[in-house]
């Protein structure tokens, strides 16, 4: 029962996710809303977090519901028309692209700690150097 929840959120996540992708690059899209996307994608990807990473669970926990709240949250107050069109796109383009969400997942985490990684050694080299 709580597998299937987390399924369904996981599944329209990533479809709101890749909607806003498009919907960002529409030019119908308010500037709020874009400023707002862009905020949310660059949230998921800092090192700065409300509950920072170390705390264990809890700084995982924080990017796995703040953020997709938050795609959640814009992607309800984009357009009607909008919404639509993006909504489309992101149907095409999942089905071509994710046929397994665990793959998805997986992927999606890898990149994550990639990024992460290149971050933190960033940082690490200005502040030693």
């Amino acid at each position: 029962m709580i597998l299937d929840l987390l399924k369904r959120r996981f599944l329209l996540f990533r479809r709101e996710a890749v909607m806003l992708w498009y919907a960002f690059r529409d030019r119908r899209t308010p500037f709020y809303l874009k400023a707002a996307s862009l905020f949310a994608g660059l949230y998921l990807l800092s090192p700065i977090d409300l509950i920072p990473f170390p705390v264990p669970v809890l700084g995982v926990i924080d990017d796995l519901v703040i953020v997709p709240l938050l795609v959640g949250f814009i992607a309800k107050r984009l357009p009607q028309d909008v919404r639509n069109t993006a909504g489309g796109k992101a149907d095409n383009w999942l089905k071509r692209w994710f046929r397994r969400p665990l793959i998805a997942v997986v992927v999606i985490l890898a990149l994550l700690v990639v990024v992460w990684v290149a971050l933190l050694y960033l940082i690490y080299r200005y502040l030693a150097g």
